[in-house]
């Protein structure tokens, strides 16, 4: 385990300026990235480019909470081994407010910089994965930017100083109405690639029993804003023309239940709506008998509880394939997933994360997906 611990003269001096540094690795490389939730066990390295390690917190005051699997040296070690490199994910879901108040505070944004790039530095990760969940008003994107703009600058010197690639990443929301507070000038200037959560369009916080990842927006989706993977791609890649390769497309190894009857009903009088479900306990509810459809409008897949009170929207081989070949054609990066151990099944084997990369090396026509 690495302690904390504060950053060499090198990277304090990286701190001085915070110049934006263009994003520097080769473009030309696809990556699969996979994010690791706490202790890194049972990895198919095979599998990957890229792990981001999760998640590292701090409180308002810059000062990081202890974790006691991340970071990891002997992960990063393991890694290496296999070719993989392994990022800090910092944050997470429901650290937003401590990142917002911590960039109102000079001493308390250097404070965790310095903490950062020490773990980096200490367990030999290879970059730094920024999850804030979300930078999304005017106020808070003066502070994402210098912040950034210092985790570059201390990238750039642990690069120089070890000799190899050292990447900034960063979680991004799906919606465009959040991702229109990140510009392209900052997100190419700032970031290797973003992994954009195509996932979460629906959930608890829906009023309605949606698919959480569709590939096209349901027309039984109630109200006008219906949102899909290619609604999000269309807006960055032709509303935005962001560069396709500073994207990596997101894959969920876990679908979303609901107690209703069918989906697309009402689920404001349920309990629970869009309870999360890990992909490997799927052939539990599948031999218990619940039924599988296709849905041909959103590319996505359905389960039907036997007793009809319930439906659980996921995602099977077919559509992890699917969606993989869809980020292919559009010429993004790669894609990433959450979480890599959800569809782990006894045998060790992740057949979901197994299926997108076997999509990923296959030829693939660009018209199919016109």
């Amino acid at each position: 385990m690495i302690r904390f611990c504060h950053a060499g003269p090198a990277i304090l001096l990286a701190l001085i300026s915070i110049a934006w540094a263009p994003a520097h690795a080769d473009e030309g490389q696809d990556v699969f990235v996979g994010y690791v939730s706490g202790r890194a066990d049972g990895i198919d390295y095979s599998l990957y480019t890229h792990l981001c390690h999760a998640f590292v917190v701090a409180d308002a005051d810059g000062r990081l909470r202890p974790n006691p699997h991340v970071p990891d040296r002997e992960f990063a070690r393991r890694a290496h081994q296999n070719d993989v490199r392994v990022l800090l994910s910092l944050g997470g879901w429901g650290w937003d407010a401590q990142f917002a108040q911590m960039v109102l505070d000079p001493d308390a944004e250097d404070r965790y910089v310095r903490s950062v790039l020490a773990l980096v530095d200490e367990a030999d990760y290879d970059g730094i994965d920024v999850d804030w969940e979300y930078p999304d008003s005017r106020e808070e994107m003066p502070g994402y930017e210098r912040l950034t703009a210092k985790l570059r600058r201390g990238l750039d010197t642990l690069e120089a100083t070890k000799g190899r690639p050292h990447v900034l990443t960063m979680a991004a929301a799906a919606h465009p109405r959040t991702l229109a507070w990140l510009t392209n000038d900052f997100l190419v200037a700032s970031f290797d690639w973003v992994n954009v959560m195509t996932y979460d369009y629906a959930g608890s916080w829906t009023s309605f029993a949606g698919h959480h990842a569709p590939v096209r927006a349901s027309s039984k989706a109630p109200g006008g804003d219906r949102q899909s993977i290619e609604r999000t791609l269309d807006y960055l890649l032709v509303e935005r023309k962001l560069p396709p390769r500073r994207i990596a497309l997101g894959l969920p190894l876990y679908g979303r239940a609901y107690s209703v009857s069918a989906p697309y009903e009402t689920t404001e009088s349920t309990t629970r709506p869009g309870r999360a479900v890990v992909a490997r306990d799927i052939n539990g509810l599948l031999a218990e008998g619940w039924r599988r459809e296709w849905d041909a409008e959103t590319d996505t897949a359905w389960l039907f509880a036997p007793t009809a009170d319930a439906v659980l929207g996921y995602d099977d081989a077919e559509s992890i394939r699917l969606k993989t070949q869809l980020a292919k054609s559009r010429d993004l990066r790669g894609v990433f997933f959450w979480e890599v151990g959800q569809d782990r099944i006894p045998d060790g084997t992740n057949p979901l994360q197994q299926a997108a990369k076997a999509a990923w090396a296959a030829p693939i026509s660009r018209g199919s997906f016109e």
